[in-house]
């Protein structure tokens, strides 16, 4: 018998399991913990046995094969991308959603090593139609999790790009270090991440410690998402030196972007109890409140929010237009 407990078993979301022909399922016997086989590798699951509710909980990969997982969910993001487009940014958003959520499931096991080539492919479509991936950001979701806000990060960081005119590679690296700028998250408990109130100090401390963890998890990756740490380290860093969790004065330009749409999106789509989301002008009014003392940098602050315009951002999705954001100036 395979103990559910001894063992790192991977859970796969059930819209990805056409990538998963050759791979192995398991599910747990609820009673006996026993991990069963729910399929051979090389077996296609049919529409029928899907619907079938027999078995209604979830199915699970080993670790050594998680990279194998998400190489197959890439390959087929890749090959359905034009048609996903097509369809319109609900369903792009949805593939990426699936491939991150994977991904970023116990990232110490591996796997991040495929989304530099996914986020090649997003970069070259927003080229080509870059209304479809600026719009990811426009859309809300009412369960608010770490990887839609990275997913929104992301969408926001390649627009900010685009409208600086950085080169094609720099931009596929600056979106691949917002997509995992937040990526130590995975090991705070979920409790500290879902409060509906106020943290605790103690809770605080922890919730800062996300930093710190994701620089180790991209460490511990291959090299190729290495380019990712500043990010993750330095996202809550301010240029006067009160920022976490070094306290650091110099700070690297991606860490100085996403210090800034970090906070925006988040302040934008994170409605809590005590909290409710802002409007973009107003959360643009409450960074620029930190660029007049000297938190984050104008120059960054000022291009973002003209990046905005015409982008329909925010949870309202409301558009920003320029004429309204003349008061933003530095």
């Amino acid at each position: 018998m395979i103990s559910f407990k001894k063992e790192k078993w991977i859970p796969v979301r059930k819209s990805n399991l056409k990538y998963y022909v050759d791979i192995d399922l398991f599910y747990r016997n609820k009673t006996s913990g026993e991990v069963l086989l729910y399929k051979n590798a090389g077996m296609h699951i049919t529409d029928e046995r899907l619907k079938d509710k027999s078995y209604t909980g979830d199915l699970y990969i080993r670790p050594e094969d998680k990279s194998r997982c998400l190489r197959n969910v890439h390959s087929g993001f890749s090959s359905n991308l034009d048609e996903s487009m097509e369809v319109g940014v609900e369903k792009v958003k949805e593939e990426l959603i699936n491939i991150i959520d994977e991904t970023l499931h116990e990232p110490r096991s591996g796997g991040l090593e495929v989304i530099p080539d996914t986020m090649d492919l997003i970069v070259d479509s927003y080229s080509r139609q870059p209304d479809v991936i600026k719009n990811l950001a426009k859309i809300s979701h009412s369960d608010y999790t770490t990887t839609i806000h990275s997913l929104n990060v992301m969408a926001l960081t390649v627009g900010y790009c685009f409208y600086t005119n950085k080169p094609f590679k720099t931009t596929v690296d600056y979106g691949l270090t917002a997509l995992f700028h937040d990526i130590g998250k995975t090991e705070i408990p979920q409790d500290i991440l879902s409060a509906p109130r106020p943290l605790s100090d103690y809770e605080f401390d922890t919730m800062k410690s996300h930093t710190l963890l994701g620089a180790e998890i991209l460490q511990a990756n291959s090299h190729d998402v290495h380019l990712a740490i500043p990010g993750a380290l330095e996202h809550h860093e301010k240029l006067d030196g009160r920022g976490y969790p070094h306290g650091q004065k110099t700070i690297s330009e991606i860490g100085q972007i996403l210090a800034i749409i970090d906070s925006y999106e988040a302040i934008t789509n994170d409605d809590r109890l005590y909290r409710s989301a802002m409007e973009p002008l107003d959360a643009l009014a409450v960074l620029k409140e930190e660029v007049d003392k000297e938190r984050l940098n104008k120059k960054i602050f000022e291009n973002f929010a003209y990046s905005l315009t015409n982008f329909s951002g925010g949870r309202g999705g409301k558009t920003i237009l320029s004429n309204g954001m003349d008061f933003l100036k530095v």
